[in-house]
């Protein structure tokens, strides 16, 4: 008799353990999935000759919440970059190079065109062919402790038919480090079903913010949902490819310089670089909260990258070609996207009624989102070219 009472209780044991059991693995799933990823901002310094004030901006950089920060390659010599990297460290950061220079896919091996934008990595090899250069340049970044992985093509870089080239490129880069991320710049959803199963992740561009405010959502709902749908199906097309998700979201205004303003149809050209900087704000930090939030409730990203900290807290290179923020400009901008970025994961499903495609205001930024990118992608170039001249 005492046996026969004892098993309905012991049963009854067996499944509360059983449940607890169930729901802590439900309850750490959860949480998991709650986790956020890290986030990182493209950065511009002069290594060579402003460390000091690269490494003042780093600690900013640090000090509003995010974990990477995204620098050339080439912009430097090895010494300075491992000086950067190391600092990085010890702030308990990370850095993704960006070395996505089109003559590493496009030309042959024994090519020595990227001798001249790599000079301080070609003479430390001892080469000047591409092929063992670019080697040599990611062994060498590779056993930087600062090192998170490479930024390896923007999508302005990319033309028709350079997939079996990039292809080869990245398995290069994977071959010399196949422990740290390999990404790739994707400005549109041909480019993502191009190279989504090439790079160890694509970052999507999202820069929604053009002409108008999209807050409150509640006025926006067909604006945010064209944004959460952008950011599921570059996660769909990820997972596709067995693949990781990763995003760039907009920290800069689309009228910090002429030609952009004209491109987005809210300047012209009796504008001045002034006055059409003034016609288009840069979005708030709200704004940037929301579209982080968008992206984490409809995506699992590896990593978000913003475009840009320049953009955002300013300029110290000298660039003339665009109009940057300075003193309370500056301050605003920077404390929103910090608290942005330091904001604990959403609670809150944000999900909406389902749009109609992307809408028209997000159409219009996927297509001029190229343009900005080709026109800012030859200044950079020239940038570059006029640094080394100088150098």
């Amino acid at each position: 008799m005492a046996g026969r009472d004892r098993s309905p209780r012991l049963l009854a044991r067996f499944a509360i353990a059983s449940f607890a059991v169930l729901l802590c693995c439900v309850l750490t799933a959860a949480a998991s999935a709650a986790t956020l990823p890290p986030e990182g901002i493209f950065e511009g310094c002069h290594f060579d000759t402003q460390m000091p004030t690269c490494v003042q901006r780093l600690q900013v950089i640090h000090q509003g919440g995010f974990q990477i920060v995204v620098v050339g390659a080439g912009d430097a010599s090895p010494s300075s970059l491992a000086s950067y990297a190391t600092t990085a460290q010890s702030l308990g950061m990370s850095v993704m190079w960006e070395i996505g220079n089109p003559s590493w896919w496009r030309d042959p091996p024994t090519s020595t065109t990227m001798s001249g934008s790599y000079p301080g990595f070609a003479a430390l090899c001892g080469c000047n062919q591409n092929g063992p250069l670019l080697a040599f340049l990611i062994h060498w970044l590779s056993q930087l402790p600062g090192t998170y992985g490479y930024y390896a093509a923007d999508d302005t870089a990319l033309a028709p038919g350079d997939e079996a080239g990039v292809a080869n490129y990245v398995s290069q880069i994977k071959q010399q480090d196949p422990s740290h991320l390999v990404m790739i710049g994707s400005a549109d959803q041909a480019q993502t079903s191009s190279y989504v199963g090439i790079a160890d992740a694509i970052g999507t561009e999202i820069y929604p913010f053009t002409t108008s405010p999209l807050m409150p959502v509640s006025a926006n709902q067909d604006q945010w949902g064209g944004i959460a749908q952008w950011a599921s199906g570059a996660q769909q097309a990820a997972d596709g490819a067995g693949k990781q998700s990763a995003f760039i979201l907009q920290a800069f205004s689309w009228g910090d310089n002429l030609s952009d303003g004209e491109t987005i149809g809210a300047c012209t050209a009796s504008d001045t670089p002034m006055s059409c900087y003034g016609k288009l704000p840069y979005p708030s930090g709200a704004e940037q909260l929301q579209l982080r939030n968008e992206v984490l409730l409809h995506a699992h990203p590896a990593v978000i990258l913003w475009w840009s900290f320049p953009g955002t807290d300013g300029d110290v290179t000298g660039d003339t070609y665009s109009i940057y923020p300075s003193g309370s400009d500056a301050a605003t901008r920077w404390s929103g996207l910090s608290a942005a970025v330091q904001a604990p994961y959403p609670g809150t499903n944000l999900t909406r009624p389902a749009s109609h495609g992307l809408g028209a205001h997000l159409a219009r930024a996927v297509r001029i989102s190229r343009h900005r990118h080709a026109v800012r992608a030859k200044h950079r170039h020239r940038r570059r070219h006029r640094r080394r001249k100088l150098h």
